[in-house]
């Protein structure tokens, strides 16, 4: 009988693609330990707001994935938390989770709210992170990212009600290409079971 092969899914932060360099070396990692990879890719098209590209992932993940594993880093963290009570992986991996979640909006710096506008930022009011997701769960985030995604990280650790592990990442910031995070990424994938 065929062994059945893992499933990981890769969610690109905003503006970011899964052929880029730093997602392409997570792929490596993963398909070297005999993981299948499906790439998500997202249209981060301006015009958009948080609402569009949680449909756009909900659309490519199929639900209730109980033997697959899901991978997001910064934004793609945070729509994978989002979907997580739907698509009941079997594990996920956040990396540097944005702190853009309803309870914590508030924190979130003037300029920064500019930056993104009032269409985006209120489309973010309406998710909080889930209270009620299980399935495995590793939390990682930079020591030298901005102190409310640092935070954000560990409220969610903390909310998170299936088993878990916290991680921060040396010398890191919110970038998946150092490789103090890189390599802390692969030592989970090579953990990943069916």
């Amino acid at each position: 009988m065929k062994e059945k092969k893992r499933k990981l899914y890769v969610i690109p932060g905003l503006g970011e693609s899964t052929r880029m360099s730093n997602y392409r070396e997570v792929i490596h990692f993963a398909r070297k330990n005999n993981i299948t990879v499906i790439p998500v890719s997202v249209n981060w098209d301006e015009k958009m707001d948080m609402t569009d590209y949680v449909r756009q992932v909900d659309e490519k993940i199929p639900d209730g994935i109980s033997d697959d594993y899901i991978l997001g880093f910064s934004f793609g963290a945070y729509i994978a938390s989002v979907l997580s009570p739907k698509k009941m992986a079997k594990g996920y991996v956040f990396c540097s989770i944005s702190p853009y979640f309803k309870d914590t909006i508030k924190n979130i710096p003037q300029e920064t709210k500019d930056y993104f506008g009032r269409k985006f930022m209120d489309s973010l009011k309406k998710y909080s992170f889930p209270e009620n997701s299980t399935g495995k769960a590793w939390f990682l985030v930079g020591k030298k990212d901005w102190q409310l995604a640092i935070d954000t990280a560990k409220n969610s650790y903390d909310k998170w009600k299936g088993k878990k592990k916290f991680y921060s990442i040396q010398n890191a910031g919110h970038q998946l290409n150092h490789q103090n995070y890189l390599k802390k990424i692969e030592e989970i994938l090579k953990t990943l079971q069916v």
